[in-house]
């Protein structure tokens, strides 16, 4: 991976989005993408990018994903997938592995726009 700077991207010679993102999991119900698109002219860099940049929902991602690839614009795309809480959730909330867990809404309580299935 690649972090998020004018100095990776300047050493990185490619044109249009480069991904450094996960796939998405078959079932939406059980987790929630958020996505980060850096570019050239993104105020933060690096892990300030990555700590406090705009965060996106799958719909609004691919919605600015598709003006960027028309536009021919650059830049790197990162994700980062949260477990979902809410009723039928396979996961025990109790469980020490989830302790430091930053949750997200179920897919029913999640506001963001559906895109394929996704929120």
């Amino acid at each position: 991976m690649l972090f998020p700077t004018r100095k990776s991207f300047e050493r990185y010679s490619s044109d249009g989005l480069t991904y450094f993102s996960t796939g998405l999991h078959p079932n939406p119900r059980l987790f929630k993408y958020l996505w980060q698109i850096w570019t050239p002219d993104s105020p933060l860099e690096g892990e300030e990018f990555l700590r406090s940049g705009p965060l996106l929902s799958t719909g609004k991602f691919v919605e600015i994903e598709q003006q960027m690839l028309q536009a021919r614009k650059s830049g790197f795309v990162y994700n980062r997938c949260r477990v979902r809480m809410g009723l039928g959730s396979p996961f025990n909330l109790d469980h020490p592995r989830w302790k430091v867990t930053e949750w997200a809404p179920s897919w029913d309580d999640d506001p963001d726009p559906v895109w394929n299935g996704y929120k």
